[in-house]
């Protein structure tokens, strides 16, 4: 065909585009700077969770890390016992975060961290059920101990009865001791109780001084390796809090540590409910043979 050929126009009902042959021969080509795009052009379509225009990323669930810090602290409480009943708590709150990070990290949320969030809800759950096998097993040897125990004292009080002992040879069959014993591998003394200064409520309050000898092969810290108690009426009395310290109290003494073979004292507040006489009772924390020492102070 001559390329000076001219083509004869053809009729248009308004349906299609006319193109000149160059035009129809022309290349679909992309746009120059400063040009236009050619027609039915396609463009990529950004993929779901892309990051267009250079925002930030999505943030970290704090819900989903509260849940799992509470998940540890859950676990590594829940094999102590009495503070496992603590863990059991921890579990429980650290449950509802971690179900919330799940919720807030969930498939095109706005959150991350979804890892995480399952982690504390398994961890919290493990703690609550680690607690719960604990107190049965330890709820069972305090049984069998206390059993044990009630047994030896009717032993002990019946053949008091055929020798004629006295009532003394009962209550030491009954593992009760007065103002000084052994609790398992500690020797601990009630040296004193006295009134003392108010409390920070303004409430009168009475200060009991122990003394104890840590007989174990490990350090000892009073406030764990005992359960110190005072009671009014029958009724345990709470500890005291002091804004002005009384003369020979030492908040701190009951949580340092103690070495095998030393001996230290520690004082404790009482906030009194009366002025009827105190029973102040000390047992082991971890000796399950009902052992106690235990004396009745009549307040001045």
């Amino acid at each position: 065909m001559d390329d000076n050929q001219q083509f004869e126009p053809q009729s248009y009902d308004g349906s299609q585009p006319v193109y000149t042959p160059q035009q129809q021969a022309a290349p679909m080509m992309p746009a120059t700077p400063g040009g236009t795009l050619p027609p039915n052009t396609v463009y990529p379509q950004p993929a779901p969770g892309d990051n267009l225009g250079g925002g930030r990323p999505r943030k970290l669930s704090a819900a989903a890390v509260t849940g799992l810090v509470l998940g540890i602290i859950g676990i590594v409480f829940s094999f102590i016992p009495i503070i496992n009943n603590v863990a059991f708590i921890l579990g429980i709150i650290g449950l509802v975060f971690g179900i919330i990070g799940l919720v807030a990290t969930k498939r095109d949320g706005k959150r991350r961290g979804r890892g995480l969030a399952i982690a504390a809800v398994i961890l919290t759950v493990l703690a609550m059920v680690i607690t719960l096998v604990m107190q049965q097993a330890t709820g069972k040897a305090l049984d069998d101990a206390l059993g044990t125990s009630s047994t030896t004292s009717q032993s002990a009080s019946s053949d008091a009865k055929k020798s004629g002992g006295d009532s003394s040879s009962s209550a030491a069959a009954s593992g009760a001791q007065d103002t000084e014993g052994d609790l398992d591998k500690l020797h601990v003394k009630i040296v004193s109780a006295a009134k003392s200064g108010a409390d920070y409520n303004g409430q009168p309050t009475v200060l009991v001084t122990y003394e104890w000898t840590n007989n174990t092969d490990k350090n000892q810290v009073f406030s764990v390796a005992t359960s110190a108690k005072a009671f009014q009426n029958g009724k345990e009395l709470d500890m005291a809090i002091y804004t002005e310290a009384p003369a020979g109290y030492d908040s701190n003494a009951s949580l340092q540590e103690v070495q095998p073979g030393a001996t230290q004292q520690v004082s404790v507040g009482y906030v009194l409910q009366d002025d009827s006489p105190v029973d102040v009772e000390v047992s082991g924390t971890f000796d399950l043979s009902g052992a106690k020492v235990s004396h009745t102070y009549q307040l001045q």
